[in-house]
């Protein structure tokens, strides 16, 4: 009878323990499951980015070769051939 008792006190136990586990899984997967809404924002956020920034990119790459042309036209010293052509 005495070992039955022990039984079940240490099983006792161990049921408040598991369930003491139970609830911080539960706080634990609450907490990822915001995460993971958070990273799924962050993720449409970036890809909104990228598309502007893909937006930007050859305007940027036009300007950079009139820049370049630039200084290369002002190094002969005159107007150069692409300046000519502009005007």
């Amino acid at each position: 009878m005495l070992s039955l008792m022990d039984k079940q006190d240490r099983l006792t136990m161990e049921k408040t323990g598991l369930k003491l586990r139970l609830v911080e899984c539960e706080k634990i997967s609450a907490i990822n499951q915001g995460l993971k809404e958070e990273i799924q924002e962050i993720k449409k956020q970036n890809n909104v980015l990228k598309a502007t920034c893909q937006d930007y990119e050859s305007p940027l790459r036009s300007l950079q070769v009139k820049v370049q042309d630039g200084i290369v036209d002002r190094a002969e010293g005159g107007l150069g051939e692409n300046k000519l052509k502009e005007l």
